[in-house]
Formats: C-alpha cells, structure tokens, sequence
C-alpha cells in the first residue's frame, strides 16, 4: 500500500509518502507552513514529496487525511484535494483524527507518561483527549471534547504532560507539538476500512451556530 498523507490542522502544515509495512519509514516527507490563499502551497508540497520519493501519481492507491481538530481551512483543503484525487484516480481515502495523529507522534518521539492533547477550538475553549501509553501505543482514554480555557490552566498547574500546537501564546507552559503527515499515515495503514469521499468531514464537535440576517429595510 502507498499512502499519500496530508496533514493540514495546524500552522505546520505536512505531506508524507509512507508505504504501509512493518517497521517501514516514510518515503519522503515535506512540511510548510502557509497552504496559500488558494491551497497553492499544498499541491507543491505533493509535488516535492512525490519526486522524492520517487513515485508517479499513479502509484498512490491511499490516500490519508487529517481531520482536525484544527485549522478549519487547511483540514478543507485536505479533504477537497483527497475527494478530487479520489474522482480522478479512485483511490482509497482514509480519515484519520489528528489529535491522534499527535499522540502517536508524541510517543514515537519517546513519550511514555500520560499526557493530554489540546487544540485551540476558538472561543476560549480547547479540544481536549488524554491518553495513556500501553506497550508502545498511545490510547485513548478520555474522548475528545471541548474544554474551557480554565480547565486546561489547571492540569499545566498541577503538572499534567499538556501538548499541542498553536497554543503557547495562550497557555504558558504547554509543550507544542504538531500532528504530522508521517504519523497520519502510519495510523491509516492500520485501519482496516476506508472512507467515502463524501463522508471525509472535518472533525468539529459544535452544532453549527447562525444568525439569521434581519430583513432588508427600504426607505
């Protein structure tokens, strides 16, 4: 299986080449930090990753997605490139969460603590998973939601493992990390389904919220 990765929910935005297989490393990967007005930046980074790697677009048959919580925008980019690739060259899509795709991450790098994953949701609010690390795997034990602000001030207070990216001008003393193409495709080679391209769907736990415009008014 080759997997393209796209992991867009931060401002360290990532595509990885992996090819699915134990103990296998990612062909190539490239990291930016601005997709552009128009997700320009994305389609370079492919670009790079796939001469590096050196395959054909016709290689892909995976195509991995990161869907957030994070960066609305770039999780759509995301999404709109996989759905298009999908039309064009039917491909397996794969969702994969990135909050888990940062826990993974974390524990490749060496993390073995507990430790929770936080995501600047707006608002003054923050998605929040925790996890334990189990025989080398990160694993999930609180579900991701919405926390306030004020929730996760306490857990850096009392010495919780905080990690997360994008975060550090609002909570002295988080650790930042970034979810990574590379772990984003390490987690879909695992997954034993795929997604319909019209189910991928940024992951965003608020009811959407409208307000309805008053009535033109004529004089």
């Amino acid at each position: 299986m080759k997997i393209l990765a796209l992991e867009f929910s931060s401002r360290m935005r990532s595509v990885a080449a992996v090819k699915a297989g134990p103990g296998e490393q990612p062909a190539a990967v490239a990291t930016g930090s601005d997709l552009g007005s128009r997700g320009t930046r994305a389609f370079q980074l492919i670009t790079t990753v796939l001469k590096e790697a050196a395959w054909e677009r016709d290689d892909v048959d995976t195509i991995a997605v990161g869907l957030g919580p994070g960066s609305y925008h770039g999780v759509r980019v995301a999404i709109a490139i996989a759905q298009g690739w999908s039309v064009a060259k039917k491909v397996r899509l794969i969702g994969v969460s990135s909050a888990d795709a940062l826990a993974a991450m974390l524990v490749l790098k060496g993390q073995q603590a507990p430790f929770i994953v936080v995501i600047d949701a707006q608002r003054g609010e923050f998605y929040r998973a925790d996890y334990t690390v189990e025989s080398g795997v990160a694993r999930e034990v609180c579900a991701l939601r919405l926390a306030k602000t004020a929730e996760i001030h306490d857990c850096l207070n009392s010495g919780k493992n905080v990690f997360g990216p994008d975060s550090a001008d609002r909570l002295p003393g988080i650790r930042e990390a970034f979810p990574t193409a590379a772990t984003v495709g390490f987690l879909a080679a695992k997954m034993p389904t795929e997604t319909s391209g019209a189910s991928l769907e940024p992951i965003y736990l608020r009811e959407p919220a409208f307000v309805k415009a008053p009535p033109p008014r004529f004089a």
